[in-house]
């Protein structure tokens, strides 16, 4: 099996663009890669970034490329599992991973709590 199908990987790609360069330049940011390769990337319909949809680190930079390739004028398009997704699903994906973050912090923080009063 893929292992993008069983993990649930999240990727970028660019459909078009009018700068190159400009594009070359933004994905560098978050991708070190040469920029020979990032141009044979783009030109070829692969993923310009790609992270895992539990990465919240990756899934928030993921985000910040398509915003930033998109304000530069590139037609960019997000998958999830292979499929074309929105970014208003990213966002949400983001906001689970803030919530489910809060509530493991107050649930670590009862548990101390209740030791440090029981100890």
């Amino acid at each position: 099996m893929d292992y993008e199908y069983t993990v649930g990987i999240l990727g970028l790609k660019i459909k078009s663009t009018s700068s190159m360069a400009k594009c070359i330049s933004i994905v560098r940011k978050y991708n070190p890669i040469s920029m020979a390769d990032i141009k044979s990337t783009i030109e070829s319909g692969n993923y310009i970034f790609t992270t895992t949809v539990i990465s919240h680190s990756g899934v928030r930079t993921l985000r910040k490329c398509y915003d930033e390739l998109v304000k530069s004028g590139a037609d960019v398009e997000i998958f999830e599992r292979g499929k074309p997704i929105t970014r208003e699903l990213v966002s949400n994906l983001i906001s689970s991973h803030r919530q489910t973050e809060r509530e493991v912090r107050a649930q670590v923080d009862a548990e101390v709590a209740a030791e440090e009063e029981s100890g």
